[in-house]
């Protein structure tokens, strides 16, 4: 006789619901399986069924397969079916379904889903409640109760491993560690996600939210039973190392999520609540527009949603170029976005004006035309994830660095930064900057890079003085005195004056500011400054006398004359001076007892011989020949140190 036709224990098709029910369940779970196999290879959660790559296609359709398949086949029912209380069977037997006919059913579960879920729906109209594939492999999906009518129900699954009566290897490799785990990890994932990268912080903040009572609960479950399971076993003189084995590493599971309990998730709680509702804890980037639209600063840290804002702005303002950075970073995905708004942006260049660190550097990086200002600084440190797995930071890492490398950073700053803990930071020197090609090494002159053609902006210029470190020296002594250079310097080149000519213009605004500069130097700068005038004359005096005359006469377009090294020692002296300490005097004037001791040491012609230096002074007495001035200055190098102090002060004091 057919075994097909032999009477079976009577059975109850699963309602429909159940069995969507099920099938979520097991959608999830395959999610949770995928999810670390895509984040390590892709650096995403979730496939996608157009991607063919190798892993995309086991995570889609080879990790699918093999799950249904190998839970129908052992257990007769998958752990969305388990969990749901309902199995499949032969449906003339009742027996579970042999492994040709879940490789059947598979495949018709395939194409049951294609046409809208036609296939798994039709359940519902059948007489037998079977869908299209259980008809093509011969099985039914029933409730999981007594096969014989009449008999005590089955204990549940879930309460089966509760209390224990599965065996260690069910408890511990199917429920404990395929269950428990790939959910832990996606939620460490989720958390390293949003520590690490930012990108769709209210959805992943939602699912942390949502996510971590229900793995906190699962956990328990799989832990108590798996942990009863495995004393069960000891007592039936089971393997001391596989029991044992066992405890251990449930132990330190459960440490290793109380750990990310206590220190990562429940200090962020408050956090992970307001990314919940829309609101980035970090803050966010304040933009402020210049009036000509050509600049705009970024301020305070880069938070949810400011790569959207920065895109606002530059639809807004097309002729936008420069971008001004004052940051500590924040979200590395908004920063990655505005880093390629940036870089698609014709001309744009970035600088830095005050500091700019973790993922402000991103924004730094993406302009080809990058710039520091003389007192701001880069900053680099590893990425963090805001949890104690080392996997994951690794992977948030690995991923930075290759951010990095796709903005061309050099190697060693890469290595540098990785070896940087995330809690310090590391300042690269501008030597270092410029040696490897970040920035381009600062005029070491008062000099600067004029713009281009008559029609350039006072901004244009104000933005070349600030790079010039001299220049940006003398702004922090006496605001203003940029926006005066930039004005004259534009005047002078719309005036159609030669590059000298303009240059000069900007040094009439330091020479304003000269006498004052000296008079409250203190002596030990004010004596570097009388060396430096006498090699200056000396150089002058070897190119001609009325060279020498000329520097003597003020005439300061003859500085760009000197030699190079002169004119970097007077910028550096410059930069001294203006950050030197003050000395405050009661008057500007030279009393008659000072005047009359300098004319006994040196004469009647050191006191203001060297007024003009900067410039012209009115009132003062015509310069002394260059001959003159050089042998007073060597007479006055041999004055004690007093005298030679007050002689230095009056030289360039006009007498009155």
């Amino acid at each position: 006789m057919d075994p097909r036709f032999k009477p079976r224990p009577k059975l109850w098709p699963a309602t429909l619901p159940v069995r969507v029910q099920a099938f979520c369940i097991d959608a999830a779970l395959l999610v949770m399986l995928g999810a670390p196999l895509l984040w390590v290879s892709q650096h995403r959660l979730v496939s996608r069924l157009d991607d063919f790559s190798p892993v995309s296609l086991f995570v889609n359709w080879l990790l699918p397969a093999l799950y249904f398949i190998g839970f129908w086949t052992w257990q007769g029912a998958s752990f969305g079916m388990l969990f749901s209380g309902i199995r499949v069977v032969d449906f003339y037997t009742g027996e579970k379904p042999t492994l040709k006919q879940t490789a059947l059913r598979w495949i018709g579960a395939v194409v049951s889903l294609l046409p809208l879920g036609l296939g798994l729906w039709w359940a519902a109209a059948d007489a037998r409640g079977q869908s299209w594939h259980d008809r093509l492999a011969g099985t039914q999906v029933v409730w999981r109760r007594a096969r014989v009518e009449g008999e005590p129900e089955e204990m549940g699954y879930l309460q089966r491993h509760w209390l224990g009566e599965q065996s260690l290897v069910q408890s511990f490799w199917i429920n404990n560690l395929l269950l428990s785990t790939p959910m832990a990890m996606l939620i460490t994932g989720l958390m390293s996600w949003i520590g690490a990268k930012g990108e769709h912080l209210q959805a992943g903040a939602i699912a942390v939210m949502l996510g971590w009572p229900l793995m906190l609960a699962l956990h328990t479950w799989c832990v108590v039973g798996a942990w009863r399971s495995a004393g069960r076993y000891l007592d039936r003189n089971g393997s001391a190392l596989w029991g044992y084995g066992a405890r251990l590493l449930m132990g330190l599971g459960m440490l290793q999520i109380a750990a990310s309990l206590l220190v990562g998730f429940l200090p962020q709680l408050g956090e992970y609540w307001q990314m919940a509702r829309g609101i980035d804890p970090i803050g966010r980037t304040e933009f402020h527009v210049a009036e000509d639209g050509s600049t705009v600063r970024l301020e305070g840290p880069i938070g949810m949603g400011d790569a959207t804002r920065l895109d606002a702005i530059l639809k807004a303002q097309p002729q936008l170029q420069r971008f001004e950075l004052q940051s500590p970073g924040g979200r590395v995905y908004e920063a990655e976005r505005m880093a390629e708004m940036i870089a698609g942006r014709s001309g744009a260049s970035t600088t830095v004006v005050e500091h700019c660190e973790s993922a402000c550097t991103i924004l730094f990086l993406a302009a080809p035309k990058r710039q520091l200002m003389p007192d701001a600084r880069l900053g680099f440190h590893r990425a963090s994830t805001g949890t104690y797995n080392p996997v994951f930071e690794e992977l948030a890492n690995k991923e930075l660095e290759k951010t990095y490398r796709n903005l061309n950073l050099p190697e060693h700053f890469i290595t540098r930064t990785l070896k940087t803990p995330s809690r310090s930071m590391w300042y690269p020197t501008m030597d270092e900057l410029i040696s490897h090609a970040l920035i381009p090494e600062p005029p070491k002159t008062l000099d600067i890079f004029l713009p281009m053609g008559t029609d350039s902006p006072v901004r244009a210029y104000v933005e070349a003085l600030n790079a010039n470190p001299a220049w940006y020296a003398l702004e922090g002594r006496t605001t203003g005195s940029i926006e005066q250079a930039a004005q004259r310097m534009q005047a002078a080149r719309q005036a159609g004056l030669p590059d000298d000519a303009v240059q000069t213009a900007g040094y009439m605004v330091v020479a304003e500011q000269m006498a004052t500069m000296i008079h409250e130097l203190r002596p030990v700068q004010r004596h570097k400054l009388v060396q430096q005038v006498e090699a200056e004359l000396k150089a002058a005096k070897a190119q001609s006398p009325e060279a020498c005359q000329g520097l003597l006469a003020g005439q300061l377009i003859l500085r760009r004359l000197l030699p190079l090294e002169l004119q970097v020692g007077s910028s550096s002296w410059l930069q001294e001076a203006v950050n030197a300490p003050k000395e405050r005097r009661a008057s500007n004037q030279p009393t008659a007892v000072e005047l009359e001791v300098v004319r006994r040491s040196l004469g009647g012609l050191a006191p203001g011989m060297l007024a003009h230096w900067w410039g012209p002074q009115p009132g003062a007495a015509a310069a002394p020949r260059c001959d003159q001035v050089l042998q007073l200055l060597r007479q006055s190098g041999a004055l004690r140190t007093p005298q030679r102090e007050l002689a230095e002060r009056l030289m360039f004091q006009v007498p009155g």
